[in-house]
């Protein structure tokens, strides 16, 4: 799916396009094609700075949410742009943390379990309305592994 943007600066249109990759997407500015490193490695977050025509713009994605923001203004959404704050490593690493749990007390739906709370961890720690994300991610962490081991103790006796 490719996002595409019509940006007037100074009386002159660009045409911005967003092509999502794997783990790099492509950003498109009149022609001249620029990859876009992301910067998480389990969910697509970016905020990319470029200038066009000596105005700043942000590309910026949590996720699926993809929007380009001009004059502190975001295109898609019409909110006021703020930046987006970088994961913390610890999340980084308890969201790893919970993959691996998961896989080993409860195979695909440990894996689920770890891969939706690492999600909501991230997603949380990254929002610009909380000020200190540690008490509620290590709370979702510890629900999540407390959830992979009992649904390996109920797979357990199912056998």
């Amino acid at each position: 799916m490719k996002y595409n943007w019509n940006v007037m600066i100074d009386g002159k249109e660009h045409k911005i396009v967003f092509t999502p990759g794997l783990i790099k997407g492509k950003r498109l500015v009149d022609g001249v094609v620029t990859l876009v490193q992301n910067t998480n490695w389990f969910i697509r977050l970016f905020d990319d700075a470029f200038e066009v025509d000596g105005k700043i713009l942000h590309l910026t994605a949590i996720g699926n949410k993809i929007d380009l923001a001009v004059d502190g203004v975001y295109l898609n959404s019409k909110k006021t742009y703020t930046p987006i704050k970088t994961v913390p490593n610890w999340i980084n690493i308890l969201s790893g943390i919970l993959l691996l749990t998961g896989m080993g007390f409860g195979g695909l739906v440990g894996l689920f379990i770890g891969a939706v709370f690492g999600i909501c961890m991230i997603v949380y720690s990254i929002s610009p309305k909380t000020v200190n994300p540690k008490p509620l991610c290590i709370g979702l962490a510890s629900v999540a592994i407390v959830l992979q081991v009992l649904f390996f103790f109920m797979s357990l006796n199912l056998s």
